[in-house]
């Protein structure tokens, strides 16, 4: 199912994270501002959580656990450039895990032919006249595997974390079973991430 994130109006006047955005921009000058908080929000340990409850502030929990999804990442991104004074917009993206070009553990691998189809969530926001593609997505440890991590010069395009699928399929049909198979992926490609920064920082 697409999920249509709304802006996280939430947070607005809401001093946890009006002094999260002061820490990561005091003293920077407005480009710098940028990067730090790309940078911040980039390095949050990428993790799918699909126990954490939609009614509750996923965003705060992210930042409080240290790990957290596109979703979450990009929502506290869009709302912390708007406050730097910068328009911002979603950007979703279709497509499939096992599109990736990932080196994916064998134990992954096994489900790609149940599992579904995804959407994935990262920014633009407008720059010097025009809209530019944010995405910071992966966590610099799971560069050594492959994941597309992203550096941002703070004027600049980056790549999106996931490449997109040729053509949308139904993303609104998910069976049953195959929720079952979304379910094992999420817990074992969590896992295999954890992994790869525990061998990265030995």
């Amino acid at each position: 199912m697409i999920v249509r994130y709304k802006k996280p109006y939430i947070m607005s006047g809401n001093t946890f994270y009006s002094s999260l955005l002061q820490e990561w921009t005091k003293g920077l000058l407005k480009k710098e501002s940028l990067i730090s908080v790309f940078t911040h929000i980039r390095d949050i340990p990428y993790a799918i959580v699909p126990d954490w409850n939609e009614s509750e502030d996923i965003i705060r929990r992210m930042i409080t656990e240290n790990k957290g999804w596109c979703g979450p990442k990009h929502q506290l991104l869009s709302w912390m450039l708007e406050q730097l004074g910068f328009m911002t917009r979603y950007r979703y993206i279709p497509f499939r895990w096992q599109d990736q070009p990932i080196d994916y553990p064998e134990s992954i691998t096994i489900l790609f032919p149940e599992l579904p189809s995804s959407v994935h969530l990262c920014l633009e926001v407008f720059l010097t006249g025009e809209w530019k593609l944010i995405d910071a997505t992966w966590d610099p440890l799971l560069k050594r595997a492959g994941f597309p991590v992203n550096t941002w010069d703070g004027v600049s395009d980056t790549i999106p974390a996931v490449c997109k699928i040729t053509h949308e399929p139904n993303l609104t049909q998910i069976s049953h079973d195959n929720q079952e198979v979304r379910i094992t992926f999420v817990r074992r490609f969590n896992a295999w991430l954890e992994s790869i920064r525990e061998e990265e920082k030995v």
